[in-house]
């Protein structure tokens, strides 16, 4: 007998959790060990991608679910195309899995014109504690108790601001919260005293009105991320919690109407940025560095904030370095910044010509030395994917020249990228440890 097999049935259980339900069938004909491990496995996943034609997996789902019996299931996933399916197929397998307690339920269900709506066994159920739905149409006329329920998934969903206050109250034990480009609601509430994670991805449809403003209110919700296309304004109300916060917007710039648009989304972004300048911790998307940038062009005042960790997703172009300046400026208790760098997707020479960017850098960031407070409390600065630029190594050099508490300066190659060949980085380490150093505790890290 091979050694696998002389594991446990346990250890046996738990490596077929990490395979599709076609696969751990299979494993059936590999010995009587294994025969009938398929039967009981209970972190199940079903796919429509592993069969063809439709009802050939309807057929394999209903024979598996069948041979299981009353089996518990822990986790069941359903992945499938709403087009090419029926209400009776997948309901059944919903039901099957909500009278045998299932914990974690992901029915990831495709579409491309329509949503499904989920039967009664998922508004009321006291074993779930983890629910993902993609592509449904929630009925606000059905009660909701999820006594257990700690983390929901909603994605391209529709629900109203009632159906949210519902869930607020029928899941006490809410942690995590997600809607990812969900349409319906315009002033939702996220006020039950569990929720900590809340992330919301706020995308334009094509076929369900919206309110022009969008008004978020979560009093105990620690952690924040705020997404999308920023294609209505945002209002953030009643937030007091939050310690760390992401926004990572990316307007839509295709249209005439769409580039009208850009000025009052830039004001929004400020504003939101303004109402999370109490948060311990920032993370920023790439347009919100532009718009940072466009602002230190026309020497806006930055504001003030008491922010002590910041994570950006710059080009680091000549361009971002303007909006990375800006915000240091506006962040004298900073005392860790971390850049991941983007891939450069087009021509960026020509966008830095377009905003008629400063061609001294050097120059550029000396002259800000005196208004960046917080290098006198800056102890981290982290660059991964680093890719050899332009424009990076005078703001490592003017990090070095300035930090004067210092600590660490970490950066990290981005991996599989030719720029960064054994020869060149051993070029950048050559030229980083040459560059003078205001702290003498500074350490140089270069990470392959």
């Amino acid at each position: 007998m091979d050694r696998l097999s002389e594991l446990p049935e346990s250890i046996l259980l738990h490596i077929l959790s990490f395979l599709n339900m076609r696969d751990v069938v299979r494993t059936a004909i590999l010995s009587k060990r294994w025969s009938h491990l398929w039967t009981i496995v209970q972190q199940v996943d079903f796919d429509l991608k592993d069969f063809f034609p439709y009802q050939n997996f309807v057929d394999f789902v209903n024979r598996t679910l069948l041979c299981r019996g009353n089996c518990k299931i822990t986790r069941l996933r359903i992945g499938l195309f709403l087009n090419a399916s029926s209400r009776k197929d997948y309901v059944g397998w919903i039901m099957y899995a909500t009278k045998n307690n299932v914990e974690e339920l992901f029915l990831d269900f495709d579409s491309d014109c329509c949503e499904w709506l989920p039967p009664p066994c998922v508004y009321s159920n006291s074993s779930l504690k983890t629910l993902r739905l993609l592509s449904c149409r929630l009925v606000p006329a059905m009660q909701i108790r999820w006594n257990l329920l700690t983390k929901l998934t909603l994605r391209f969903s529709v629900l109203w601001d009632d159906i949210i206050r519902k869930i607020m109250v029928g899941a006490p034990k809410l942690e995590f919260f997600e809607l990812d480009t969900c349409w319906g609601y315009n002033d939702p509430t996220f006020d039950s005293p569990s929720l900590r994670v809340l992330i919301v991805c706020d995308d334009e449809s094509g076929v369900y009105e919206h309110g022009p403003v969008m008004r978020i209110s979560a009093p105990n919700v620690q952690f924040l991320r705020l997404s999308g296309s920023l294609y209505r304004k945002c209002v953030l109300m009643n937030m007091p919690s939050v310690v760390q916060a992401t926004l990572d917007f990316h307007p839509y710039t295709h249209s005439d109407k769409q580039k009208e648009d850009l000025k009052w989304k830039q004001d929004n972004l400020m504003e939101l940025v303004g109402c999370l300048q109490h948060v311990e911790s920032l993370t920023l998307g790439s347009w919100c560095i532009e718009v940072l940038a466009l602002r230190e062009k026309r020497r806006m005042p930055c504001q003030i904030s008491t922010y002590k960790c910041v994570t950006l997703s710059a080009y680091m172009t000549e361009y971002d370095l303007l909006g990375t300046v800006n915000l240091l400026k506006g962040s004298p208790a900073l005392q860790t910044l971390i850049i991941d760098m983007q891939s450069v997707l087009y021509d960026w020479r020509r966008r830095a010509m377009e905003y008629s960017c400063n061609s001294n850098v050097e120059d550029y960031l000396a002259s800000q030395a005196k208004h960046i407070r917080c290098l006198r409390h800056l102890k981290t600065v982290k660059l991964t994917k680093f890719v050899e630029q332009h424009s990076v190594f005078p703001f490592v050099e003017f990090i070095l020249k300035n930090g004067s508490v210092l600590e660490n300066l970490v950066i990290i190659a981005r991996r599989g990228s030719e720029e960064n060949s054994p020869e060149s980085l051993l070029k950048v380490a050559q030229r980083l440890l040459s560059m003078p150093r205001a702290s003498s505790r500074a350490v140089i890290t270069l990470l392959n």
